[in-house]
C-alpha cells in the first residue's frame, strides 16, 4: 500500500486544491449505491466546490485526474479489503459453505486457475481444391437407387 501512497500523492501534487477535493468527494460518492439517498450528485459536487457539473467532467477527461482518481479508488479499496476477507470468511465458515466464496478463495490463492485456451488451424485452399471438396461431397450425398 505504501506505493500506491507514493504514486498517489506524486499525482495529486499536479493538481490543484479543487481537484484534489473532487477526487475525494467523487471516491466517496462510489461508496454509496444509485438511489442511496446519502450519494451526492455531480451537480452537489459542483456545488460544494463552488464550480459546475462541466468542470468535473473536463477533470476526468484529463490523463493527470483520471490516474489520480484510480489510484484514490485502490488506496480506499485496499483500506476495505481486510472487511472483504472476513465477510468471505464467514461465507466459508458456515454450516453450508458458499461454493461461490470456495471457489474465489481458491482462484486468489492461486489453487484454481481458468485457463482455457483454442488451437485454430487454418489452411489455404485454391480453386480446385475447392471444386474437388464439393465433388466429394456431392457424390457422398447422391441418393442410392433401391435397385443397385
Amino acid at each position: 500500500m505504501v506505493a500506491i501512497t507514493r504514486k498517489l500523492d506524486k499525482l495529486l501534487e499536479q493538481l490543484t486544491d479543487q481537484q484534489k477535493q473532487a477526487i475525494d468527494m467523487l471516491v466517496e460518492r462510489e461508496e454509496y449505491a444509485k438511489g442511496d439517498p446519502d450519494r451526492k450528485s455531480l451537480d452537489q459536487i459542483a456545488e460544494e466546490l463552488d464550480t459546475v457539473r462541466k468542470t468535473i467532467y473536463n477533470w476526468r477527461n484529463t490523463p493527470v485526474f483520471q490516474e489520480a482518481l484510480a489510484e484514490a479508488s485502490r488506496e480506499r479499496l485496499a483500506v476495505l479489503a481486510p472487511k472483504a476477507y472476513g465477510a468471505m470468511s464467514k461465507l466459508m465458515s458456515g454450516a453450508q459453505p458458499s461454493t461461490k466464496a470456495l471457489d474465489l478463495y481458491f482462484k486468489t490463492q492461486g489453487w484454481v486457475k481458468n485457463e482455457q485456451s483454442i488451437d485454430l488451424t487454418t489452411r489455404s485452399r485454391n480453386d480446385a481444391d475447392l471444386e474437388a471438396e464439393i465433388e466429394r461431397l456431392t457424390g457422398a450425398t447422391k441418393p442410392v437407387k433401391a435397385d443397385e
